[in-house]
């Protein structure tokens, strides 16, 4: 699968620059102009890089990020500016980038910063653990759930943030704030209901698994609650405790 990169820039001549050299390296990339346009995508799907530009329309970067880092503390950020200063640097180190590279640059040099950015694992913050979910085994590194020896589906990294949280609270009530939290979602799930259409996808990807099986429980006015019986897998795919 190949690693997603998002752009967030509002230089639209650059940003297509990046999509046509990033796609020659085997990357997907996407090209967003305006925050907004970020805050509505993470409530789809999550990259494994953001390509963040310091001076956007209306807001500066680092105060993006700043509200990024709430709810996806381990996403890989690469800041662009054309202010390259000593200050404006730690600036953006101190609001959350893992790198900053100021403008203008070689893409030699971006291109060898993103890969550094991407070796430590570029689905580690998915976490490892495995699960059983009724009869349904839930893998969050290979982004798939289905049965063992069966069909099964890929899923979405908001799919995986999700399905997540409640298998690793099986049995209690998530309160839409955590589960907006785990999914990156910049919106405030209080006043959208962007939490309650990404959980009705998931319900439906579920049973076109398991008809039968009731595997997520509303608690109006509290949350959400998996009440499938769950079990951790082991390494290799076999029950645990």
């Amino acid at each position: 699968m190949a690693e997603t990169i998002w752009i967030l820039d509002d230089d639209a001549e650059l940003g297509a620059l990046l999509l046509s050299q990033f796609a020659q390296r085997g990357w997907a990339a996407r090209h967003l102009s305006h925050p907004r346009e970020l805050e509505l995508a993470l409530d789809q799907a999550q990259p494994d890089l953001l390509v963040l530009d310091e001076l956007l329309p209306e807001q500066r970067g680092t105060d993006v990020l700043a509200r990024l880092r709430r709810g996806l503390p381990h996403l890989p950020v690469l800041m662009l500016s054309a202010l390259g200063g000593p200050r404006d640097r730690v600036a953006g180190l101190e609001a959350g980038a893992n790198d900053y590279l100021g403008k203008p640059f070689l893409f030699r040099e971006l291109q060898l910063r993103v890969e550094q950015l991407l070796k430590p694992a570029q689905i580690s913050r998915l976490g490892a653990q495995a699960w059983q979910v009724g009869e349904l085994q839930f893998q969050p590194q290979q982004l798939w759930l289905g049965h063992p020896q069966g069909a099964g589906l890929d899923l979405s990294r908001g799919d995986v943030a999700l399905l997540q949280l409640l298998c690793s609270r099986a049995g209690e009530v998530v309160s839409r704030q955590d589960l907006g939290q785990a999914s990156g979602s910049l919106v405030d799930v209080e006043q959208s209901r962007s939490i309650d259409v990404r959980l009705s996808r998931l319900r439906r990807l579920l049973a076109e698994l398991e008809p039968e099986l009731n595997v997520i429980e509303t608690v109006r006015g509290r949350g959400y609650r998996l009440v499938a019986p769950v079990r951790r897998l082991q390494p290799g795919g076999d029950p645990g405790s």
